[in-house]
């Protein structure tokens, strides 16, 4: 039996999905599957679209301690990674052009957990959190053939937006001695991730293996 349809009820200010999704500064994917198992209440409107109510998103970043600035941040960082990402037929480089497609669409994904990560580390500066995104870089990059130069390569370029977005941030207002801090966690983060990336594809690359001399 298809699952009946929820309208929107009158009263309150109601968000679209994207919308709803850049204020938590998390991908729309992830805003549905965390609507789906229910971690966020939504409805859904006459047409079925999904629908969710300010004020739970608001109990909701409250509850897990995320800064408006901080939400800023990741919304414009993906802002500027989705223009990259869809420009024309621009001249690239070599490496960035290899990056197309399917492998394009894998390390987009793993920018969404990047920046999602983010937020929480810079709550509670976790090591854990960028080492795990490092290793999912590595293990993309191996999957595809990748070398560990275009792996380096692409998160640098794509990398330097997060660094930039904490000055916009600045430039729009805000305490900066707050944005300070932030930037030394962004900082922190960005250099954990690319050093746990480099030592991932060192120990995992198949030529290392080969490399190794057998006993006996």
């Amino acid at each position: 039996m298809p699952r009946r349809k929820q309208a929107v009820e009158p009263g309150g200010e109601w968000l679209s999905l994207k919308d709803a999704a850049a204020m938590l500064g998390v991908h729309p994917a992830t805003l549905r599957v965390w609507a789906d198992a229910g971690r966020i209440p939504s409805r859904r409107t006459a047409g079925g679209h999904r629908r969710f109510a300010r004020r739970d998103l608001e109990a909701w970043l409250q509850a897990h301690g995320a800064e408006p600035g901080v939400q800023m941040l990741v919304a414009y960082t993906l802002g500027q990674l989705r223009m990259e990402l869809t420009r024309g037929a621009t001249p690239q480089a070599p490496w960035f052009e290899r990056m197309r497609g399917e492998i394009a669409q894998a390390f987009q994904a793993i920018c969404y957990q990047l920046l999602e990560e983010l937020q929480a580390y810079i709550r509670d500066r976790d090591p854990r959190r960028p080492r795990a995104v490092g290793l999912r870089y590595v293990a993309e990059a191996l999957a595809a053939g990748l070398s560990l130069g275009d792996l380096v390569r692409a998160y640098l370029h794509f990398g330097h937006y997060l660094l930039e977005s904490v000055f916009r941030m600045v430039e729009m207002g805000g305490a900066p001695e707050r944005w300070r801090e932030v930037y030394r966690d962004v900082l922190a983060f960005h250099n954990e991730t690319l050093l746990a990336m480099i030592d991932g594809y060192l120990e995992q690359a198949p030529w290392t293996k080969a490399a190794v001399p057998s006993e006996g």
